[in-house]
């Protein structure tokens, strides 16, 4: 068996909370989100793999390299990235 690291990629990402408002999701999402905030139903559509994932309040959304979105549990994303100084 071998050993890998993960390769040092730049993704853009945003946090759901119960505090951020639907417009900020849905423009970095570039519409491709379902928000039912009554139901507590929300999705975002992985256009690499061509379906809609769920997700929760605290999961971060993700923009990966290939434009695709998906979700990332906080304690992963923290595990995972870091802030890029710009």
């Amino acid at each position: 068996m071998a050993r890998y690291r993960k390769k040092p990629v730049e993704v853009d990402a945003v946090q759901w909370t119960e505090a951020a408002p639907m417009r900020t999701l849905t423009d970095f999402a570039g519409g491709l989100v379902i928000l039912n905030d009554v139901d507590r139903d929300f999705r975002v559509y992985d256009r690499l793999h061509d379906t809609w994932v769920a997700f929760e309040y605290g999961d971060w959304i993700i923009r990966g390299i290939r434009g695709e979105f998906y979700p990332c549990k906080a304690d992963v994303f923290a595990a995972t990235y870091e802030p890029v100084k710009v």
